[in-house]
């Protein structure tokens, strides 16, 4: 459980570039090769392609209540950033790790590979799962199939452990997020004559106004101290329509975002907005049935809502040795193994300022931190 050898497992993973539109394969190869020799067993859940897979990597008896270590393989793309060296090649600095993935997330996965001989150096009555997705970063796509596979299976755990970047903190709930893209269809004309006609932007507009209204009253609603908004949040982020200004708009899409506090609904918010929409299209279709409103939802993210046992984050703060527990705006696949039946919980090395920027680096002392609660973890499953 050297530095040495987190850092080792470290450069090793951030040498796999394994953005989102590319195969993460070679670097699931390499972690089936380093759990090997603990008498691991392994199972991948591909994509329908086969160029992508989620992995479980279990160690010890295959029975219920054990624990889940879960992290994502993939990456976010490094063009257009100013790197400082080639971004697949870990360096150090002033005792910071340096390379694309190094806080996230592959440095918990590192802490992870680093942290096996001690996890299985005694027998365990009960299995530690290192669950390793894909597409975690494009909407949290790829790791349901996985994690609803193991929380309905017979080794279902008492806890799975998301190892986002916390600074090693604990995260005990956060938002969930709502992503999609909402596009009017009109009917084109001159515009010396815009009533004969659908003008694409102008029903773009009707709807993102429905949506100013609908982030005004969440402004104004429900609220969960300790988020930063402590309220839910809804946007448009982009926006794409018209071919010519003297032409009556054809099409206009936009991306729009919601972020949801725990306990509200995402899916209520996405019926009013649809819902505003019906309301607009009977006028549009008068002019011409061709004319209509869609809704494509890109991805969902379920909030993590505090666990109902209390046991659980005391014993993460015992085992950090953190003083509370942290609530956070962004989203993590923890929703997903909670609403999969497992207790979930955010502990990691990095921090999330971070992430996705460019010479992205990890504290080298935070990993060492992370491997020592690795293994004062894995003293429950014995």
């Amino acid at each position: 459980m050297s530095t040495a050898n987190v850092a080792e497992h470290l450069a090793k993973l951030v040498s796999f570039p394994t953005i989102s539109v590319s195969s993460n394969l070679d670097l699931l190869d390499y972690v089936e090769e380093t759990a090997k020799p603990y008498g691991a067993t392994f199972r991948r859940f591909s994509n329908e392609a086969g160029d992508k897979a989620s992995l479980l990597v279990t160690i010890g008896p295959e029975v219920a209540g054990g624990i889940a270590l879960s992290g994502h393989t993939d990456v976010v793309p490094t063009e257009g950033q100013a790197w400082t060296g080639d971004p697949w090649t870990l360096r150090e600095r002033d005792g910071w790790l340096v390379g694309r993935g190094a806080s996230d997330m592959k440095g918990f996965l590192a802490s992870c590979l680093a942290a096996l001989p001690e996890m299985a150096k005694a027998p365990l009555s009960r299995p530690i799962h290192l669950a390793f997705s894909y597409d975690e970063e494009v909407g949290c796509t790829g790791v349901r199939e996985m994690a609803e596979w193991l929380g309905a299976s017979d080794m279902k755990p008492r806890l799975a452990v998301i190892g986002e970047s916390s600074e090693m903190g604990v995260v005990g709930a956060h938002k969930g997020g709502l992503i999609g893209w909402t596009t009017v269809r009109g009917k084109p004309g001159h515009s010396s004559q815009p009533d004969k006609y659908v003008n694409a932007v102008m029903i773009a507009a009707e709807l993102i106004g429905e949506i100013n209204r609908i982030r005004a009253e969440m402004r104004a609603g429900p609220q969960i101290e300790g988020i930063e908004p402590p309220y839910s949040t809804i946007q448009v982020n982009q926006i794409m329509g018209g071919l010519h200004g003297n032409i009556v708009a054809e099409e206009c899409r936009f991306f729009w975002e919601m972020r949801i506090i725990p306990g509200e609904s995402d899916l209520a918010v996405l019926e009013r907005m649809q819902a505003h929409a019906r309301t607009l299209e009977p006028a549009m279709k008068a002019i011409d049935p061709a004319t209509g409103i869609s809704v494509d939802v890109q991805a969902r993210i379920p909030a993590l809502r505090r666990n109902d046992d209390p046991n659980i984050e005391s014993e993460m703060l015992s085992l950090t040795g953190a003083n509370h527990v942290r609530i956070v705006p962004y989203g993590t696949e923890a929703g997903i193994f909670q609403n999969a039946g497992m207790p979930a919980i955010i502990v990691g090395p990095g921090t999330n300022g971070q992430a996705h920027q460019p010479d992205e680096a990890i504290p080298l002392m935070q990993l060492e931190r992370c491997v020592s609660f690795l293994g004062k973890l894995a003293q429950s499953c014995r």
